[in-house]
């Protein structure tokens, strides 16, 4: 099926952390009206659970206990996980710790989704749930932006906007005069969270070798390979100027011999200018060799080779160390 190694990050359970965590400071304070003298400081309490179980215990206190929901208090739920198409990013993409010396621990980019929060506050008149809200809204512009740790193996860390988007209120004046009215404030919240899949530990690359080729469709410029006609008309000197054409003056393309073997009738041509051509003549302007083309070796030349370890080779992860960068030409004839 989709994985048969069992992972699991917590992020969701991250995430209610995180949200709940926002709002578990906020304190209610009464005041003398006429002094202005401090009275009473109440913490709000927050709890996660749906708003119809606390609508409930306020309308019916006798509900499973003896005493009422006190107020003011808060309580907030996940109430949808859906795809954000709009953060997709190349899923080839991986971020990596190395975690021995031949090994890291890595992991893939996350796939984006918006979990969506309702935070819902209790208080028992408006000036307290006034109170309340405006400790909570300066800070959501519309936004308020956190830096969660999704998978702690890899280090891997992603700003989470958590966003405000939208505030509306009620109050609760049913029933008959005995009743205590209740004032309630929901306020909807995004968050642009991102889940991710198992931790993988591909080997660490201790070595890069980079092979450079030139295209043997290009001539100009470049090292080119004739396989000429057999025959003993002569032999191509390294260095001589060879060219395609009646005289050197007026050819359509000449170069350089970089080499020559009467064996296997194979002729190197390097720096060529023009565009030589099969079934044409090859001459050389100081032996005066002459070989008709009979086709070109199409077989990818290598012309450098790259190589680049760690300095020192026995590097561990957390040393400090560079790199050593050795480079081999074959300006000539290739390898």
């Amino acid at each position: 099926m989709l994985s048969n190694q069992h992972f699991y990050h917590y992020t969701t359970r991250k995430m209610v952390i995180l949200f709940g965590n926002f709002f578990n400071n906020i304190a209610l304070l009464k005041y003398n009206t006429d002094t202005g003298e401090e009275l009473e400081r109440i913490k709000v309490p927050i709890e996660y659970g749906p708003k119809e179980k606390w609508i409930q215990r306020l309308a019916d206190p006798d509900l499973q206990r003896e005493t009422q929901v006190s107020l003011p208090r808060m309580s907030f739920e996940i109430t949808s996980i859906t795809h954000d198409s709009k953060r997709n990013q190349q899923q080839l993409l991986r971020s990596g710790r190395a975690n021995t010396a031949t090994n890291i621990a890595a992991q893939y980019m996350g796939t984006p989704y918006n979990l969506n929060f309702e935070l819902t506050l209790y208080a028992r008149n408006i000036d307290d749930g006034n109170q309340i809200i405006e400790q909570i809204l300066p800070y959501f512009n519309p936004d308020y932006t956190v830096t969660a740790t999704f998978v702690p193996q890899v280090g891997f860390t992603k700003d989470v906007p958590f966003i405000l988007d939208s505030i509306s209120n009620s109050v609760q004046f049913e029933g008959n005069y005995d009743s205590i009215r209740t004032v309630m404030w929901s306020l909807n919240f995004t968050a642009r969270t991102y889940y991710f899949g198992p931790v993988s530990t591909p080997k660490i690359i201790r070595k890069s070798i980079v092979n450079i080729y030139n295209d043997p469709k290009l001539q100009a410029g470049y090292v080119v390979r004739i396989n000429t006609d057999n025959g003993n008309n002569g032999s191509f000197a390294i260095d001589d100027t060879v060219f395609q054409g009646n005289n050197y003056t007026t050819a359509s393309a000449f170069g350089t011999v970089l080499g020559w073997n009467a064996g296997t009738a194979k002729l190197s041509i390097g720096g060529a200018q023009g565009q030589f051509e099969v079934g044409k003549i090859v001459k050389a302007v100081s032996t005066n060799a002459s070989y008709r083309i009979a086709s070109f070796d199409a077989t990818p030349l290598k012309l450098a080779k790259i190589v680049i370890e760690p300095d020192p080779i026995d590097a561990e992860p957390d040393d400090d160390f560079g790199y050593s960068t050795t480079i081999t030409e074959f300006p000539n004839i290739g390898e």
